[in-house]
């Protein structure tokens, strides 16, 4: 135990005498080091890089109507329902997609603002890897999704934020517009359809109410009356006779062709809303404002790595050299 006692206190003394023997030569690299570092790391060399954020969580609605428009059998969708994190995926895909980082290239002018030449071959493919170096997205643990983006102007990386922050709702919109025109189509078809095949069915019992055939109709439309006189009662109740039967047969089908109407009308007045709907598919935590301070390149951080890895270099070589020179010394005495 003494023994090994005695080897580390020897060890640290050879430690000690190394680092004294040398501290001149160290001293001088690392101020030397630190010197260089500190330039380079500079705007001279480094352009600084600014950074802003803007935060904000999906929604879960993607039909406005069906929270407005719901059967007791239905369960309301509530529009102010943060999303979840299949929903998250859905919007970073959005935020993924070519026509919202077209529209932010184009709305910026990202290509003369990243100074790519647009003589060279490859300068959409120079743009797109940096715009995705400069604007990124991310899902956060809270559901929630961040967009940053770096620039060497800080009111940019602001407003650019803040434009895709717009741009993932438009696009969902955009996305979502034709197969709502779509729906409001053939939805507004079948109604206007089943409107006129209602209305020959009033007709058709209208006429067979004149003729003299009456029967009390319940519900929606009321009654017919019959034609009064002496002279029509003879004609009335062959009339009933002869047409009655099918006039039974039209007011039940009138009814059940009404109901179809009503659930039609539901889903037309559903699809025209959803068609219409302007309501935001985000909700907006926090917007992008522009940085006071740089977010790249950290110049303490820079100059402090820098001097320990000079100086750990500096130390590994000085060792070789005089494990080095004792090695030659050692063949010489030979």
């Amino acid at each position: 135990m003494s023994k090994k006692k005695n080897q580390y206190s020897f060890d640290f003394v050879e430690v000690f005498a190394f680092f004294y023997k040398w501290r001149i030569h160290l001293l001088i690299v690392s101020i030397v080091s630190a010197v260089v570092s500190a330039i380079i790391s500079s705007p001279i060399f480094i352009t600084p890089q600014y950074k802003s954020t803007a935060l904000f969580f999906p929604s879960t609605t993607n039909s406005i109507a069906s929270s407005l428009f719901y059967t007791i059998k239905e369960k309301a969708k509530d529009p102010l329902k943060f999303g979840d994190e299949e929903i998250d995926e859905q919007y970073m895909q959005i935020l993924e997609s070519g026509d919202l980082k077209s529209n932010v290239i184009n709305h910026f002018n990202l290509m003369d603002h990243y100074k790519i030449d647009s003589a060279r071959g490859d300068k959409y493919t120079a743009l797109y890897r940096k715009y995705e170096e400069n604007i990124k997205a991310r899902r956060t643990n809270y559901n929630s999704i961040e967009i940053a983006v770096y620039d060497n102007d800080p009111k940019i990386a602001a407003d650019i934020a803040n434009y895709v922050l717009v741009m993932v709702d438009t696009v969902k919109k955009q996305i979502q517009a034709p197969v709502a025109r779509q729906i409001f189509t053939i939805v507004e078809e079948q109604y206007k359809n089943k409107l006129a095949y209602v209305d020959s069915i009033k007709s058709r019992m209208k006429s067979l109410g004149v003729k003299g055939v009456y029967i009390g109709i319940k519900g929606v439309y009321g009654s017919l009356q019959s034609r009064s006189g002496a002279d029509q009662a003879g004609s009335s109740k062959n009339n009933v006779s002869e047409n009655g039967a099918e006039y039974i047969a039209l007011e039940e089908e009138l009814n059940f062709e009404v109901e179809q109407l009503s659930n039609l009308k539901l889903k037309y007045d559903q699809s025209k809303v959803d068609l219409d709907a302007k309501l935001s598919n985000i909700f907006i935590i926090n917007y992008a404002s522009p940085s006071e301070g740089k977010a790249y390149p950290i110049r303490s951080v820079i100059v402090l790595i820098s001097v320990i890895s000079t100086f750990v270099l500096a130390c590994l070589l000085i060792v070789f050299i005089e494990k080095f020179s004792q090695f030659k010394k050692a063949l010489a005495g030979n």
